[in-house]
């Protein structure tokens, strides 16, 4: 079975999520610079996803596209964040392209949808021969249709928590977040080394806000989706600093970093 590892790059990690629209590209030239290196000795397969940032999550908030299409302006601000998500992604595709990675851009409205923004069905065929014949697909956070509410959000991580928990049969999975933290912090600002569901409970206060606009939850949304994984499907998540040199590339040849490890 082969292995199959989930990165999501953080939307502030990726871009400053204090300025609307504005992209942090040294951290995103590194990090496809990093993932290229280890694909040289990685023999697995690779999904991509990416935040939001500032790109939707402002008009995201701005028309609670999160809640559906609830009053006369949410069909335009759906269509408005759904721009905004896309425009990023074709910035970040761009990074891999200059690299001369093959990647290929998936839109997770295109994949998905929900009921009651609750997952409902994926057709996940087109992704699964991309990984077939070695292209790197790339998803990102997204507005999804909602066969009740018209609309919703998927965050990355939900998005990339479908795709593992659908392709557990066909690959040995790994996740990886990366963020702008050395991993999830406890109140004394310390990197927690290892959640499970028997520790959360006592450790859920003192996980940190994000910082900037996030309509998808923060911190504590990657813990409780990764956890959702772990309990699950027994896919372990390590969620590592993106901004420190080096880090994602040894993590993803096996090598040990500084992180908060979310497993079973």
């Amino acid at each position: 079975m082969k292995d199959l590892v989930l990165i999501k790059l953080g939307g502030s990690v990726i871009t400053d999520k204090k300025r609307e629209f504005v992209v942090r590209e040294e951290n995103i030239v590194r990090l496809v610079k990093e993932i290229k290196e280890a694909k040289k000795k990685f023999n697995g397969r690779i999904i991509v996803g990416h935040g939001a940032g500032s790109f939707a999550h402002i008009p995201a908030y701005k028309y609670q596209t999160k809640k559906g299409l609830i009053n006369k302006n949410s069909l335009l601000g759906m269509s408005i964040t759904e721009d905004a998500a896309r425009q990023l992604n074709m910035l970040v595709v761009k990074k891999f392209l200059d690299q001369k990675l093959p990647v290929f851009s998936f839109s997770p409205a295109s994949f998905l949808i929900s009921d009651a923004q609750v997952y409902k069905k994926a057709y996940l065929d087109p992704i699964k021969k991309a990984l077939e014949v070695n292209v790197t697909p790339i998803v990102y956070g997204d507005v999804i249709l909602d066969l009740k509410t018209g609309c919703t959000i998927f965050s990355t991580e939900k998005v990339l928590t479908i795709l593992a928990k659908e392709m557990k049969d066909e690959y040995k999975i790994r996740m990886i977040y990366c963020t702008n933290t050395d991993g999830v912090y406890n109140e004394r600002g310390k990197t927690i080394k290892k959640i499970t569901s028997k520790n959360f409970g006592r450790l859920k206060n003192s996980i940190l806000e994000a910082k900037g606009v996030d309509v998808t939850g923060g911190m504590l949304h990657k813990v409780e989706e990764a956890l959702n994984l772990a309990s699950k499907e027994g896919v372990e998540t390590v969620i590592i600093n993106g901004e420190t040199l080096g880090q994602l590339k040894n993590l993803l040849l096996g090598k040990r970093v500084i992180g908060t490890v979310v497993g079973p």
